[in-house]
């Protein structure tokens, strides 16, 4: 049962991501979230389930590769399940950047 206390995502990969972006005041990007994956020990696949349910709930906010704002919403989270885990092929789909709501970069994409 979900409370107002529930998190409703990983707040773990909530506090790497935000850090992350924060030191490198800049917008994260695939490569980077693949690597902090393997920095941390952490699926690729959930740190994208976590910054898909932040963008849902309008915390951050996903660019695609031509900058364009991409509405995510909980139908198409719950299409990438298909298979029981979010693979390699709904990974590659966020080539874009991820960003938190209001967040103005000052420096290029890492």
């Amino acid at each position: 049962m979900l409370t107002d206390q529930t998190p409703l995502w990983d707040e773990a990969i909530a506090a790497m991501l935000s850090e992350t972006q924060e030191r490198l005041d800049a917008p994260l990007t695939l490569d980077l979230l693949q690597e902090m994956a393997v920095d941390n020990a952490v699926r690729v696949g959930d740190i994208i389930e976590t910054l898909y349910l932040m963008a849902i709930y309008g915390d951050w906010q996903y660019l695609d590769d031509n900058g364009q704002q991409k509405e995510l919403d909980e139908e198409a989270l719950q299409a990438m399940y298909a298979k029981g885990r979010i693979d390699k092929s709904n990974i590659d789909a966020f080539n874009g950047i991820w960003i938190p709501a209001g967040f103005y970069p000052r420096k290029q994409a890492v």
